[in-house]
């Protein structure tokens, strides 16, 4: 039989264990790195990166204003309730007789319904600019999509590719470390003065240093990654290593012509303008009468309930009017205001311009740049090897001492160089081509090989250049 007393000691013993168990997987678990491939990143930004949620809640507000500019067609009602006190009532005489002029307490209701008439088109031209408002909010909020959508891959290979900048840093070091021990050896034995052994110390503290610098790197596009796709930025975490090796299968001009149909920033420049236009007519309707309708309900009385006192004869009323105002003369006012609109719309159509140049130019410099990237991968991959194969020949012959330490530590620096450049042009002709993909207004670069230049958007396409040179011309 186990006593009481051996129980508790055996229970205690089973609830230390299995809490340490607990904590031991919890642990586990905490420390296991999550891995996240593009994708998975892409949707971790697009479903919760402030810069989206925020220009979605602008979308929802301009939708709330123009339903509330709808409004202002409709009538509206009015209704106003006051009481006043007077100390004294005055009165008047008749044939002898005095009758009281006034109550002491004094109720007044007034119901009011009023309807626009003509108010110069303001209330039409507000109406429109709130709707164009919608269709700005929701190209800024595809703006911002696309404009995430870029850092978040720009990050993703910046990440990496600091990744195998640090495995090339541990590779360096690793080789200057043997090199100082071979030299080391060398110069125990005096087969090497010493100033051949301190130089490969002084190459082997610089690659440490470059290494902390390297790790330092990881660490700062690490936690840039986490913001972007809203993690903790002290995780740790992994990436799936995917870059594409893929060449671009689109030419120049057709990025070109889809950029000039599909980018954001150019529908918002065409908005731009017709929302000046809007403003010009804006401005223009002060020239016209306001015309209104409008029908009111009174009623008085010397008790709340506003049912008469017997002193008005008419304790209720009930009246239709139609008013008009028109403002005749004020100093040139209206006209400097339409004056001033009217030189918005050019403002627009210049800026219109600039955003084509600039978008053009922006293709133009990520298709180049990424063109040359790729040439350069394949260049790199070959001096990679190279590199290595002049490392390896150059150290055999410094350990039979046909060669010297010098020759050895710039073989190893030309390696290192060549390990740098290749991974350099890989990553940054990933990154180039993200680039391109948001200049071209697309998610992905693919993209633009996947649409097809349809009439429509050559007409855009062309459309953008024939305003523009007529513009220039008008100018």
């Amino acid at each position: 039989m186990v006593s009481f007393r051996q129980y508790r000691v055996i229970r205690f013993c089973i609830i230390t264990s299995l809490i340490f168990l607990v904590s031991s997987f919890g642990s586990i678990a905490a420390s296991a790195k999550e891995r996240y491939s593009l994708k998975e990143c892409l949707n971790l930004a697009h479903q919760s990166h402030p810069r989206i949620q925020l220009q979605h809640f602008q979308t929802v507000q301009a939708e709330a204003l123009s339903k509330a500019a709808k409004t202002e067609f409709l009538p509206k009602l009015e209704a106003g309730y006051s009481f006043m006190y007077q100390d004294k009532i005055n009165s008047y005489d008749i044939d002898g007789l005095s009758f009281p002029a006034n109550t002491h307490d004094l109720y007044n209701l007034d119901i009011t319904l009023t309807q626009p008439l003509f108010t110069g088109f303001s209330i039409l031209e507000n109406y429109r600019l709130a709707q164009l408002g919608i269709k700005e909010a929701q190209a800024e909020e595809e703006l911002a999509r696309l404009e995430i959508t870029y850092e978040t891959v720009a990050a993703y290979f910046d990440y990496l590719k600091q990744l195998k900048f640090a495995e090339t840093a541990a590779r360096t070091v690793a080789r200057l470390e043997a090199q100082a021990r071979d030299s080391q050896l060398f110069f125990d034995n005096e087969l090497i003065p010493l100033n051949d052994l301190l130089y490969s110390k002084v190459k082997l503290s610089q690659a440490l240093q470059q290494q902390r610098r390297v790790k330092t790197g990881v660490l700062l596009n690490r936690a840039r990654l986490a913001t972007i796709i809203q993690i903790d930025r002290d995780s740790l975490f992994t990436l799936a290593d995917e870059p594409t090796h893929e060449t671009m299968d689109f030419s120049l001009d057709k990025a070109t012509a889809i950029a000039l149909a599909k980018r954001p920033e150019l529908r918002l420049a065409n908005y731009a303008i017709t929302s000046a236009g809007h403003q010009v007519k804006l401005a223009q309707s002060d020239y016209y009468p306001n015309l209104s309708l409008q029908a009111s309900h009174t009623r008085m009385g010397d008790k709340f309930t506003v049912d008469g006192d017997g002193i008005t004869s008419t304790p209720y009323n009930t009246f239709v009017s139609i008013g008009a105002t028109w403002k005749l003369w004020e100093w040139g006012r209206r006209g400097h205001q339409v004056e001033s609109a009217r030189a918005g719309v050019e403002e627009a159509r210049q800026t219109l311009m600039q955003v084509e140049d600039e978008i053009a130019l922006e293709i133009k410099n990520n298709f180049e740049n990424a063109a040359t990237s790729y040439r350069n991968i394949a260049t790199a991959a070959e001096e990679v090897e190279l590199g290595k194969e002049n490392y390896r020949v150059t150290k055999l012959r410094y350990q039979n001492q046909l060669s010297t330490a010098t020759e050895v530590l710039d073989s190893q620096a030309a390696l290192t160089q060549a390990e740098a450049s290749y991974y350099n042009a890989l990553y940054e002709y990933n990154i180039q081509l993200a680039g391109l993909a948001r200049a071209a207004g697309v998610e992905n670069w693919q993209a633009i090989s996947s649409i097809q230049l349809t009439t429509a958007l050559e007409k855009s396409s062309s459309n953008h250049s024939s305003k523009s040179k007529a513009k220039t011309q008008d100018q």
